[in-house]
C-alpha cells in the first residue's frame, strides 16, 4: 500500500457479507445464513453502514466467482482512502499443508475440498486487499482454517488517540478458530447464531466498547476472543491480529455520533491486552523516533539523558561562600516538551513565526497565559530557536525555546528554575510549576492557531536531579493562615531525607490540546506538582501552592522572574 495522507474520519463505509448453509459437496450448516442476516442488520442499523453499500451473498449466490467478483469490485467502490470496509464470511474453511506451512481456504457454496481450484485461497484475499484504497479493512471469518501471519500492531496496555488510529492504515482479521478445531454451528448467546457470531453481535451492540463508548476493531476482536475461548460450551479459540498497518478500524463512536468530518473531541483509546500468536518471521516495524527521543529525552536512566546540541549550550550560576557567582555548564535543568501525536499533518511557517512570536509577550489577561518568549533567535532549516544569552559567557544560554515545523516544542531552563549555593543544587518549586503552567497555554495557542486540536503528548523532564533539593515553596498564607516551612527553616522536618534519589525525572501526559482549558490545566499541573513533590519525599500537599490549598502564588512567581 502506498503512503497516503488519511483524515480523522470515514468518507464511506462498505461491507461484503457472505453466509452459506446449503453446501453442495460438504456438510450443510444451520445458522450461517442467520449469521449473515444479523451482521447485515447490525452494520446498517447500528454501525452507520448505508444499506446500498452492504453486499450480501447467501447460499446459491455465494459462488467462488461471485464472492471474488464482489470482493475485487471493492477496488473501484471503496476507492476513497478514507473509506472503511468489513468483510464477513460464515461458512466452512479448510487447511492444507504446503511446502512453506499450512495454507487456509474458504469454501464457497460449490466448493469441493477434493478440488482446490474450487476453493478461495485466503492469502488471495489478503494480497488483493492491497488493491483496495480504503485505509481500514476488517475481515471477520466465522470459519476454521490456518495459515494466517498475524501480529499485534501496538504493544499491549498502551493508549492511543482516536484520531491517530483513524489516520493510520490497517488490515485486521479475526477467525472463529484454528485448523484443528471444530467451529460450533449454533450455541450463540442469542440462540439463533453460531457461538462466534453470537458473541460478535454482542460485542458490536456495545458490550465491547470502552468507557468512552468507542468500539474499535481491536476491542471487538479481543472481546470475542475472550468470550468464545472461555465459554463452557466452546471447543474453539478465535485467532486475531493485524495483517498490515498499525491503525485500527472504528466501529462505534459515543452516543451514536457519525464518522464524517468534524468528529467529536479527541479521545484516548486503550488497546486490547490479549496477545494472539505472532508470526516469528514477520519483520517488526521501526517507526521514526519521536521528537523527544531524537532530542535525547528517551530514557531517564541514560547517563546522557537530555543531552543535545541545544541543551549543551545551557549554563547555570554557581554561588560560593564569599557570595561571588560564576557561570558554569549546566548539570541540571528543566525541559518541557510538547509533541503532536495524531497523524494530522501540521506544518508551521517558521519564517512567519520569526515575526510573530516576539510580539506575543503579555497580551493575555491571566498570568498563566503570559509566557515570556526569549529575546534572541536563530533559525535552522526546519526550526526556530529563541534563547536568552548569558551575560558572563558569550556562547552560553540561560534558557531556550525550540519550535520545529511539525509543531514539536521544547523549552529548556537552567536559570530561573535552578540555583546552586555552597555545593547544594536546588530546583525552585514555584518557578518549575509556574513555567510549566504557562507553557501549557503557550503550546495550546501555538498549535490551535496552526489548526491543530488533536492528541498531544507532554513530557516534563528534570535533568540531573540526583542529590538535588526541592526549594522555593509558596510564601503566602493558606489554610488557617498557616505557611509552609521553607527547606532550611529549623522547623522543617530536618530528619527527613529531602534529596532526590533518581538521576533524572520524567513525567508523561497525553491530552487533547484543543480541549485544554483552565480546569484541565489546573488538574494537570496539580498532578505534576504532586509527583515532583513525592520524588523529593514530600508526602503532603504540593508546597508550591499556598498552604493546603490549590491557590498558586502567581505574584511570587512573576516577582522572582524579573
Amino acid at each position: 500500500m502506498s503512503s497516503k495522507s488519511y483524515g480523522p474520519y470515514y468518507q464511506n463505509s462498505w461491507a461484503l457479507v457472505v453466509g452459506i448453509n446449503a453446501y453442495k459437496y460438504v456438510a450443510p450448516l444451520s445458522y450461517a445464513c442467520n449469521d449473515a442476516d444479523v451482521v447485515t442488520k447490525m452494520l446498517t442499523s447500528e454501525l452507520s453502514f448505508p444499506a446500498s453499500k452492504v453486499i450480501q451473498l447467501k447460499d446459491e449466490e455465494a459462488t467462488k466467482h461471485a464472492i471474488l467478483e464482489h470482493y475485487i469490485g471493492l477496488t473501484a467502490k471503496a476507492c476513497d482512502p478514507n473509506d472503511r470496509v468489513v468483510v464477513f464470511f460464515a461458512g466452512h474453511g479448510a487447511t492444507f499443508n504446503g511446502l512453506k506451512g499450512p495454507i487456509g481456504f474458504l469454501i464457497p457454496v460449490e466448493g469441493n475440498p477434493k478440488n482446490l481450484n474450487t476453493l478461495i485461497r485466503w492469502d488471495d484475499l489478503t494480497r488483493n486487499a492491497d488493491l483496495i484504497p480504503a485505509k481500514h479493512i476488517l475481515f471477520i471469518m466465522d470459519a476454521c482454517y490456518s495459515g494466517l501471519a498475524l501480529q499485534r500492531a501496538v504493544p499491549a496496555g498502551t493508549e492511543r488517540f482516536l484520531t491517530d488510529m483513524l489516520q493510520r492504515p490497517a488490515r485486521q482479521v479475526i477467525t472463529a478458530g484454528k485448523a484443528d478445531e471444530v467451529v460450533a454451528d449454533g450455541g450463540g448467546p442469542q440462540g439463533m447464531n453460531s457461538i462466534f457470531t453470537g458473541f460478535l453481535i454482542e460485542g458490536l451492540s456495545g458490550s465491547a466498547a470502552d468507557a468512552n463508548g468507542v468500539l474499535t476493531g481491536n476491542g471487538l476482536m479481543a472481546y470475542v476472543y475472550q468470550r468464545v475461548g472461555q465459554d463452557n460450551s466452546s471447543n474453539q479459540t478465535p485467532h486475531y491480529g493485524h495483517l498490515f498497518g498499525d491503525g485500527d478500524i472504528l466501529l462505534r463512536l459515543p452516543h451514536g455520533q457519525g464518522f464524517k468530518q468534524n468528529l467529536p473531541p479527541d479521545l484516548l483509546v486503550k488497546s486490547a491486552p490479549e496477545m494472539p500468536e505472532v508470526n516469528k518471521t514477520t519483520q517488526p516495524q521501526h517507526p521514526r523516533p519521536s521528537f523527544a527521543n531524537r532530542s535525547g529525552y528517551g530514557h531517564p536512566a541514560d547517563p546522557n539523558f537530555g543531552r543535545n546540541d541545544w541543551s549543551d549550550k545551557l549554563v547555570q550560576y554557581r554561588r560560593g561562600l564569599n557570595l561571588s557567582s560564576e557561570s558554569v555548564k549546566a548539570l541540571s535543568w528543566l525541559s518541557v516538551i510538547f509533541e503532536p501525536v495524531s497523524n494530522q499533518t501540521i506544518e508551521l511557517d517558521i519564517a512567519q513565526k520569526v515575526q510573530q512570536l516576539p510580539k506575543q509577550r503579555s497580551e493575555r489577561t491571566h498570568p498563566f497565559e503570559q509566557f515570556m518568549v526569549p529575546r534572541n533567535m536563530i533559525t535552522t532549516v526546519d526550526s526556530l530557536i529563541l534563547y536568552e544569552d548569558c551575560p558572563n559567557q558569550s556562547d552560553g544560554w540561560l534558557c531556550y525555546l525550540r519550535i520545529d515545523q511539525h509543531g514539536n516544542i521544547e523549552y529548556a531552563d537552567s536559570y530561573f528554575v535552578l540555583s546552586e549555593s555552597n555545593g547544594l543544587r536546588l530546583f525552585n518549586y514555584v518557578q518549575l510549576i509556574g513555567i510549566i503552567w504557562q507553557l501549557l497555554y503557550f503550546a495550546k495557542h501555538l498549535l490551535t492557531d496552526a489548526g491543530y486540536y488533536m492528541g498531544t503528548r507532554l513530557l516534563v523532564n528534570l535533568v540531573g536531579t540526583r542529590d538535588t533539593i526541592l526549594a522555593d515553596f509558596s510564601e503566602k498564607e493558606g489554610q488557617n493562615h498557616e505557611k509552609w516551612c521553607q527547606p532550611f527553616d529549623p522547623l522543617f522536618s530536618t530528619n527527613r531525607n529531602l534529596s532526590c534519589h533518581d538521576p533524572n525525572l520524567q513525567l508523561q501526559y497525553d491530552f487533547t490540546i484543543g480541549d485544554m482549558d483552565e480546569s484541565m490545566s489546573s488538574k494537570l499541573v496539580k498532578s505534576i506538582a504532586t509527583k515532583l513533590g513525592l520524588a523529593y519525599n514530600h508526602q503532603s500537599a504540593p508546597r508550591c501552592f499556598n498552604y493546603n490549598t490549590e491557590i498558586f502564588p502567581w505574584k511570587q512567581f512573576l516577582y522572582d522572574r524579573r
